[in-house]
C-alpha cells in the first residue's frame, strides 16, 4: 500500500472520529422523572436532548427511556430549561396529547388537547401573566439572605435589642413572600412572644433584602417561613 494511500486513510479516520465526537456532544441527555423534572439516570422515566435549532430557538425533544417521543418544542437556551414557542406532547401510542405555546417558561394562550385515540377534548386557556405571579413554596432555587440564616438572626436580634425596653426571650416564627426583586411582602408573625417584641422583629425583617428564588432560571415569588430564637 502506498504511503499516500495510508495517509489519506488516516486523515479520513480522524475526520470521522471528529464528526462522531461532535454528534455525541450535541446529543447530551438530561434525565427526567415521570413528572418531567430533572432526576438521576437510575430514577429517570424520560430523557431530553437538543435536536438542532429553529432560528434563534433551540429544538428540544423528550423521549421515554424506550425511545418513544413524549415532547417536542422550542427553548430559549441551549440547556433546554426555558420553554418558548410551540410545544407538542404525545401519548405513548404516538398520537398527539396536547399542543400549544409557551412564553418564557409559562404555558400561554389556547392549548388543544386530544385523547389517546385522537379525539378532541376541551381546550385549556393559560394566562402567562397570572402564572408569572404565582407564589412558589419549593422553586428550583430557594431565596437566600446575604450571609445566610445566622446573619439574619444576628441582624434581627440586634435591632430588637436596641429598641426593646426588656431583653427578649423565646422563639418566634415569621412568614413572608420574597418578591422577584428580593424585597419582602406580606410579613406576618405566626408565633410570637408578645409585647412589642413581635412588632420590632417584623419591622427588622421587612427592611431586609434577599436574593430571590428561581424557577427555570427566572426570579419568582416565594413564600418563606423563618424561625427566630431569642
Amino acid at each position: 500500500m502506498r504511503p499516500s494511500t495510508i495517509k489519506t486513510m488516516f486523515t479520513t479516520l480522524l475526520i470521522c472520529l471528529s464528526v462522531v465526537e461532535a454528534l455525541g456532544q450535541g446529543e447530551e441527555r438530561v434525565y427526567l422523572s415521570a413528572t418531567l423534572e430533572e432526576a438521576p439516570k437510575a430514577q429517570a422515566a424520560y430523557y431530553k436532548q437538543q435536536a438542532g435549532k429553529d432560528g434563534d430557538k433551540f429544538i428540544g425533544k423528550t423521549f421515554s427511556m424506550d425511545g418513544k417521543l413524549k415532547v417536542e418544542g422550542r427553548y430559549v437556551d441551549p440547556d433546554l430549561r426555558i420553554e418558548d414557542g410551540v410545544f407538542t406532547f404525545y401519548h405513548p401510542n404516538g398520537k398527539i396529547e396536547s399542543t400549544g405555546a409557551y412564553a418564557q417558561g409559562w404555558k400561554s394562550g389556547v392549548w388543544q388537547r386530544f385523547d389517546q385515540w385522537g379525539r378532541p377534548l376541551s381546550e385549556k386557556v393559560y394566562d402567562p401573566e397570572v402564572l408569572a405571579n404565582v407564589i412558589f413554596t419549593q422553586p428550583d432555587q430557594m431565596p437566600r439572605y446575604p450571609g445566610g440564616d445566622a446573619t439574619l438572626q444576628t441582624l434581627v436580634k440586634t435591632q430588637v435589642a436596641e429598641k426593646s425596653a426588656t431583653r427578649p426571650r423565646g422563639k418566634l416564627k415569621a412568614t413572608f413572600v420574597v418578591e422577584k426583586d428580593g424585597s419582602l411582602s406580606d410579613v406576618k408573625m405566626i408565633q410570637g412572644v408578645g409585647g412589642n417584641i413581635d412588632e420590632l422583629a417584623m419591622a427588622a425583617i421587612k427592611d431586609t433584602r434577599w436574593t430571590p428564588g428561581l424557577a427555570k432560571g427566572r426570579p419568582v415569588r416565594v413564600q418563606m417561613t423563618v424561625p427566630l430564637q431569642f
